[in-house]
């Protein structure tokens, strides 16, 4: 299967930032900085990852900040207050978070709410939830008390690679976190879910025309409640790393990163559209916004301005997929008219 064009601009692009930050920001091509920017965006790549099926249908998921939340939520009050082994605890804060998804997907296809007030909706109850389940708010003295279990901190374990491959002694490789190859798995699979699957092909369809598709014999109903129950799950996986990072999970946790899992899919190719992207491009995506600010941050420049060239970059993404939707209609409408 050929690269696309977008996904080669987007890689060009990363591959330049990269170098111009390795060049002027100090410290920036060090091996301790790598171990920053994976540890600190791998999660983020994996929201952007399940953020990505959403919008491949036209949709999107403003909910899994407060998703990531109450799977955050569920692993302490079952690790703290109940003492539950962290081998149960893994699957059943996924499960709580795949259910959110898939509630989300319910809504949005049985009640035919728009995706965009359905999961307004449900950020708040979610997020409601989280406080009225807290751990923290229930036994006040758990507010300092960090989970210890091994099966989730293990999730935090790093990886000497360098020595791995006895490259160690000539330079000096980054320690490997865990959530990047999690990331790494996770991006394969679904990748090849899209690429090689009938659910995949699915996914375009639907997102590409929603009645041509309802037409075609395809069950867009379980198509798009699958969708959002996988960018819950992902949310899910997200929320154990935060977890096993902070060994403790607050009501805050996951706030405002819908925004920033969202810019990742925008700028990683996914059309607001529908019907156009991949997984990997929005992993890209995310990488690219955790170089960008870290290179900043070394830099110097303040967090205002950072936010504000984030913007700038989600808005040119945003202007390059409406040129590119704008084309493909022109090539649409050429086509039709030439066979008429």
């Amino acid at each position: 299967m050929s690269v696309r064009p977008t996904t080669l601009a987007l890689l060009l692009f990363f591959g330049t930032t990269f170098l111009f930050f390795s060049l002027f920001a100090p410290r920036f091509a060090t091996a301790s900085n790598m171990e920053n920017l994976m540890s600190g965006f791998s999660f983020l790549a994996i929201l952007a990852i399940g953020q990505s099926f959403p919008i491949l249908l036209r949709g999107i998921d403003l909910s899994i900040g407060a998703i990531v939340a109450l799977a955050g939520m569920v692993a302490f009050d079952l690790t703290l207050i109940f003492h539950v082994p962290g081998y149960l605890v893994l699957p059943a804060a996924l499960a709580a978070a795949t259910l959110a998804g898939t509630l989300n997907g319910a809504l949005i296809v049985y009640l035919r709410l728009q995706p965009f007030i359905a999961t307004l909706a449900t950020l708040a109850v979610y997020r409601g939830l989280v406080y009225s389940i807290s751990g923290r708010q229930l036994v006040r003295g758990l507010s300092t008390t960090p989970i210890t279990d091994r099966w989730i901190t293990d999730l935090e374990t790093y990886y000497d690679l360098g020595s791995a491959v006895g490259l160690s002694r000539f330079i000096k490789f980054p320690w490997f976190p865990l959530s990047f190859f999690v990331m790494l798995a996770l991006l394969a699979v679904f990748q090849s879910v899209l690429i090689t699957t009938r659910f995949g092909r699915d996914i375009y369809a639907v997102g590409g025309n929603l009645e041509a598709a309802r037409l075609a014999g395809i069950n867009t109903r379980r198509t798009t409640i699958a969708a959002y129950a996988i960018c819950g799950f992902c949310a899910g996986i997200a929320a154990l790393i935060l977890v096993a990072r902070l060994t403790t999970s607050t009501e805050a946790l996951g706030t405002g990163m819908e925004l920033t899992a969202i810019a990742a899919a925008v700028i990683g190719g996914v059309s607001l559209s529908g019907g156009v992207g991949s997984v990997f491009g929005p992993a890209i995506g995310a990488f690219l916004l955790g170089v960008i600010l870290l290179g900043l941050t070394l830099l110097g420049v303040s967090q205002f301005v950072q936010q504000i060239l984030t913007g700038a970059i989600l808005l040119g993404a945003i202007g390059y997929d409406r040129l590119l939707v704008v084309r493909r209609q022109r090539r649409t409408a050429v086509f039709l008219a030439e066979r008429a």
